[in-house]
């Protein structure tokens, strides 16, 4: 028995020295196997072994020589991005947005496929279904090996069991997502909630590489948050946390499709910004976004932004109001974490150039003075592809966190690696 443990640890080690050696290239290639044997305190025999292994399943590759420090050139490696190919989908609130991807993250090919959010839950799935057959069909001419398929939910999401318990905007509760997909496709398939999702695409590949303890705002049709501390997303007790945008702003506030009155997303979502348009337009204010759309209910932020761009009144009006509304929910926030950064993305971070001095004057008038003083409001790296990304970000995790080479990816899917709030989490 002592042997078959000795066995299982040095199995255990050897795959987290492949996730070490992994990260490194994905953070700071090339290297050759002496750079990372310095950056890691690995030795150089292990290195040198751990890499032939990558190369050998093709997740590494070799790209030629560095003589700038003298002596013998050492050869460079990087992660190959011909290693294989991700598909990332959003599973947005009337859209459907899917991504394929190289090993490197790479966008090869997209597609966008709207649905009403009125239509059967039936027929919204099949919508899905036929997207991933397509995205599959793609994958296949590129050669590679598919990788694995992640999906970003709007909601509330099971992770454990893939389903989507709650998403308000859509009215769905309890669909069984990955149980559905894994039936009709022979791939990995990865699930979490929006904003999760995100937040693990801009940790991993985009504006918080470096960043340990962060906050990641998306503001779509409705708002969501994905925290990180210490490096690994936050997911509480039950695997629900970051639904701040169903905290209270306003008591006497618009009815939220959550069933609450004057919820955060209601005042500075996506939604909340086109209904101001609107609401304007309909009260006889002129606008140039009017002429633009012609029906209100076409309005989109490209519009009321292009308006703006223009002097448009009702178009700055609508956003210097979400930007505040916005400002406030992202102060209290800091007040609440101390982050590092706040990083905002989703559909409304196109209308940056308006609401980000408005959320920047807001914190500063809101936040108190310790930990304001120590965060950084940007922008997300992906801004509106920030949830499709989070998708392919799902999959890339699993790979360099568990790289186990007899398999490309775990056979179920395995948490993000989460602070818990309680040992156990409660089934849904």
């Amino acid at each position: 028995m002592p042997r078959q443990f000795r066995t299982g640890d040095q199995t255990l080690v050897r795959e987290f020295n492949r996730s070490i050696i992994l990260n490194q290239l994905r953070m700071g290639a090339p290297l050759s196997r002496a750079d990372l044997a310095a950056i890691t305190g690995l030795n150089k025999t292990t290195v040198s072994s751990l890499v032939d292994e990558l190369i050998a399943h093709n997740f590494v590759r070799e790209i030629g020589y560095n003589a700038s420090g003298g002596g013998r050139p050492a050869v460079l490696v990087e992660l190959n991005p011909e290693a294989g190919c991700i598909i990332g989908i959003e599973f947005g609130v009337g859209y459907l947005n899917a991504v394929l991807t190289d090993f490197r993250a790479a966008i090869r090919w997209r597609r966008q496929v709207p649905f009403d959010v009125s239509e059967d839950q039936h027929r919204v799935m099949n919508r899905l279904i036929a997207l991933l057959r397509q995205v599959v069909r793609q994958s296949r001419r590129t050669g590679t090996r598919l990788l694995g398929t992640g999906i970003s939910l709007t909601g509330l999401v099971d992770v454990a069991s893939g389903t989507q318990v709650f998403a308000p905007n859509l009215g769905w509760r309890n669909v069984p997502v990955r149980q559905l997909l894994s039936a009709k496709f022979d791939v990995p398939i990865f699930v979490d909630n929006d904003a999760n999702a995100a937040a693990l695409a801009e940790r991993y590949l985009g504006a918080a590489q470096s960043v340990d303890n962060f906050v990641y705002v998306t503001g779509n049709v409705g708002i969501g948050i994905g925290i990180v501390i210490g490096g690994h997303i936050f997911q509480g007790a039950s695997g629900y946390a970051g639904e701040a945008g169903h905290t209270t702003l306003d008591l006497n506030g618009p009815l939220c499709m959550c069933g609450n009155h004057g919820c955060w997303e209601r005042l500075a979502s996506q939604r909340a910004l086109i209904e101001r348009v609107q609401q304007a337009i309909q009260e006889g204010q002129r606008s140039s976004v009017h002429t633009m759309a012609k029906d209100s209910d076409r309005i989109t932020i490209q519009m009321i932004v292009e308006a703006a761009r223009g002097g448009d009144d009702v178009a700055l009006h609508a956003l210097g109001e979400t930007g505040t509304y916005l400002g406030v929910g992202i102060a209290n926030l800091i007040n609440i974490f101390n982050p590092s950064v706040v990083a905002f993305g989703g559909a409304l971070s196109l209308a940056e150039e308006f609401l980000m001095p408005v959320v920047q004057q807001v914190v500063l008038e809101r936040a108190m003075a310790g930990p304001r003083e120590a965060t950084q409001v940007i922008t997300s790296a992906f801004k509106s592809d920030a949830c499709v990304m989070g998708g392919v970000a799902l999959v890339l995790h699993e790979i360099l966190s568990r790289p186990n080479l007899n398999s490309s990816l775990p056979s179920r899917q395995s948490r993000v690696p989460v602070l818990q709030a309680s040992a156990q989490r409660s089934g849904h």
